[in-house]
């Protein structure tokens, strides 16, 4: 008699995950991990924000119910995320036709978009930028989407191919849905500028597509308001928007999974009954969001001395990243690279694509127990002033030896 569980074969290894067991496993005492996307201090530890510390001490004082929350979530947290997001301005602006949804990190943001948006659209393709986070695909593949891609990134060049981009998405039938990175590209680096974000928006306005900007890097970049110019575009010029926002990395709350999906129309008739919807399908994925990652970024935000220092330790993490950055570039000149990284500089964010191909990226392995994916992203807030003269010297070996 068969058992359907006897049937089962094994799942693909998850390219990231898989990795970092390999590296757990290597007994190499200059062993490198550049593939996970969890930021790292110069010491190499992931470390907990002061203002998070502080935050749960205020919480554990106030021993509050831990009874559920709505389905939306908590009010403060959801107004308080609305406001970081939009900014005064626009938070002034487009509060009253804005809402917002606690929900288990940004992932749980996306699954929430997906599945909501697949049982009005369900004829709609899912377009993702060539490359994307590697989640992307699965997520909306698994609400019952087809998936396809939009040119994104010019690997020869080591930049945006903005031309590529603009004709592919001018080619995407209307209704069909688009999801934009909104600062900090995942995995690249390489970030739209001002002026290229108001193409992208009059483009996606004109063809009445369905848009998702995944934004989980929030002040990583050039800044909490920086970083947020992108966001605060497409939501002046599209009629609908759905921002799916995380706290994972700029909160340095990755275990907690708090993230924030915002929804904004410029139609009232539809406001409603577009929620009511939002709360069917969130209680079916997960019944109520979890509460004590939303308590912490909730307290932090409505604190006045609490936000500032967490403003400060999000700046001293972002001019980490933008310090090993250059210290990798400068590194590699001094070992007389064969090969040209200065674009590195430019990018943005916790990652960047090397450019290095998949033998280059086994070689270091191999060679130097330094463990990056196979697209050759590396995860710049794993370089540290005691490891980049490392890197740096692994690299140009291995550039001279394939």
């Amino acid at each position: 008699m068969s058992n359907v569980f006897e049937n089962i074969k094994e799942a693909p290894r998850d390219p990231i995950l898989g990795l970092t067991e390999e590296f757990k496993s290597d007994s190499n005492l200059n062993k490198v991990n550049l593939s996970v996307g969890v930021y790292q201090d110069d010491n190499g530890k992931t470390p907990t924000f002061e203002s998070v510390i502080l935050a749960e001490r205020k919480l554990i004082e106030l021993n509050s119910s831990k009874t559920y929350k709505p389905i939306d979530g908590d009010s403060v947290f959801l107004d308080e995320s609305l406001k970081l997001v939009l900014g005064k301005e626009l938070y002034s602006e487009f509060k009253t036709n804005t809402f917002g949804f606690n929900t288990p990190g940004g992932t749980g943001a996306l699954k929430l978009a997906s599945d909501f948006l697949f049982n009005f659209s369900k004829n709609s393709k899912v377009w993702l930028s060539n490359p994307t986070w590697p989640n992307h695909g699965p997520i909306f593949t698994s609400s019952g989407f087809n998936v396809e891609n939009y040119k994104y990134f010019d690997d020869n060049n080591n930049n945006i191919d903005f031309e590529g981009m603009l004709k592919s998405i001018e080619c995407i039938h209307e209704n069909d849905i688009i999801v934009l990175h909104g600062c900090c590209h995942n995995p690249t680096g390489a970030d739209l500028n001002t002026d290229q974000w108001v193409q992208i928006a009059d483009v996606i306005s004109k063809k009445n597509l369905i848009t998702i900007c995944d934004f989980a890097y929030q002040g990583l970049g050039e800044g909490i308001e920086n970083d947020a110019i992108g966001v605060r575009t497409l939501l002046k010029k599209l009629d609908n928007l759905i921002i799916c926002s995380s706290y994972s990395k700029n909160f340095g709350l990755y275990s907690e999974r708090v993230g924030c999906l915002i929804y904004h129309s410029k139609n009232m008739n539809n406001y409603s009954s577009v929620q009511s919807n939002f709360k069917k399908v969130a209680r079916t994925i997960y019944s109520n969001p979890p509460s004590h990652g939303s308590d912490i970024v909730k307290t932090i935000l409505s604190d006045e001395k609490l936000k500032s220092l967490w403003e400060m330790n999000l700046s001293e993490a972002k001019n980490r990243i933008i310090n090993m950055r250059k210290s990798l570039v400068e590194n590699l000149v001094k070992e007389n690279c064969s090969r040209n990284f200065e674009f590195i500089v430019n990018q943005k964010g916790m990652f960047s694509f090397t450019g290095l191909t998949s033998d280059e990226v086994a070689q270091l392995k191999e060679k130097f127990s330094i463990y990056i994916v196979n697209s050759g992203r590396i995860n710049v807030a794993g370089v540290t002033s005691k490891n980049v003269n490392y890197i740096a010297k692994a690299i140009s070996l291995s550039l001279i030896h394939i």
